[in-house]
């Protein structure tokens, strides 16, 4: 009997997760900015929905690419001590 209330409540979510899926897909599609983001190689609708709520909709929060790159935590960092400087991959 217990099993079976599981089995009900874990199907509830699955259905829960489906409707959710097909909202954020229509949401992401819809948006003005989902076209460049799809235009990715490698970034699917789910991928691209992700990036466009990570970095938000507002064109002016980074100046430009480098920008970008450096909050998402890929840009290069150079580090220099006394005589020495390297340059060593960003890491988020």
């Amino acid at each position: 009997m217990a099993l079976r209330g599981l089995v009900r409540q874990l199907e509830a979510i699955c259905e829960a997760l489906t409707e959710l899926e097909s909202l954020i897909d229509a949401a992401f599609l819809a948006h003005p900015d989902g076209r460049i983001i799809r235009s990715v190689p490698g970034l699917g609708v789910a991928l691209g929905a992700r990036l466009l709520g990570e970095i938000g909709h507002d064109h002016t929060r980074f100046a430009d690419g480098r920008a970008l790159k450096a909050f998402a935590g890929a840009a290069p960092v150079t580090r220099a001590s006394g005589r020495s400087t390297f340059v060593q991959p960003g890491r988020a």
